[in-house]
């Protein structure tokens, strides 16, 4: 099986030998491609309808390891138990469906998370914080003609924000200058809606200025990567 870029970034991340539950699974292939190269493992696969669950299955009789994988139609984690993992990979789904998720799973605080949130980042990094969740290790995927954010997470305390992941510049991510010029140039149309809208929000323009400093400089210390 040969997992997409985004896909296989996101199974690099999987600990050896870890039981995984894959939520919102799909056509199963995260979980397929790990029970390919690990004759031993066991995984499951998540979804809340029935269409994505209907391909999974198909896929995982197509590759021979239907034996090895147990596809639950469920509400996020509503249908599995602690003792059913030590890894939960949330992908493809925005930030604030999957604080939804975690907050209706309290025992996932104990497990290693694989998330690649496609929407709320911000939103799903203060979630993780005020849960005591920290990112240990991030990674950039280009894929589709996209950057895609993956983190690896644990219990923990987060380290300060700086505007970016710390993880990303301790790995100096070779897609990070992209990246952060995209986020330069979104916040920078965010503050400029602001600033004309007919009621200022001073504070939300406050936000977003010390924002986009940060990034602005972060990106100067990331270009002195390339020289």
């Amino acid at each position: 099986m040969q997992l997409s870029s985004r896909l296989q970034r996101i199974a690099d991340f999987i600990p050896h030998g870890d039981r995984i539950i894959d939520v919102g699974t799909d056509h199963a292939y995260i979980p397929i491609d790990l029970l390919l190269k690990d004759p031993a493992a066991r995984a499951i696969a998540t979804d809340i309808r029935p269409g994505p669950l209907h391909r999974a299955r198909s896929d995982a009789e197509k590759y021979g390891v239907s034996d090895r994988l147990t596809l639950l139609e469920c509400d996020g984690l509503s249908l599995c138990r602690p003792s059913d993992c030590d890894t939960v990979i949330l992908a493809g789904m925005g930030g604030e469906t999957m604080i939804g998720i975690l907050s209706a799973a309290p025992w996932t605080k104990e497990k290693n998370l694989i998330l690649q949130p496609q929407t709320k980042q911000d939103e799903l990094r203060a979630w993780l914080a005020g849960a005591g969740f920290t990112i240990r290790d991030a990674a950039l995927v280009h894929d589709t003609g996209h950057i895609y954010m993956v983190w690896d997470v644990e219990r923990g305390e987060m380290p300060p924000w700086r505007g970016v992941d710390s993880a990303l510049l301790a790995r100096r991510d070779p897609l990070l200058k992209p990246f952060l010029e995209d986020q330069i140039k979104r916040c920078r149309k965010r503050l400029n809606g602001l600033q004309k809208a007919a009621t200022q929000d001073e504070a939300g323009i406050a936000a977003l200025r010390e924002q986009l400093a940060a990034l602005e400089e972060i990106h100067r210390e990331v270009e002195t990567w390339q020289v």
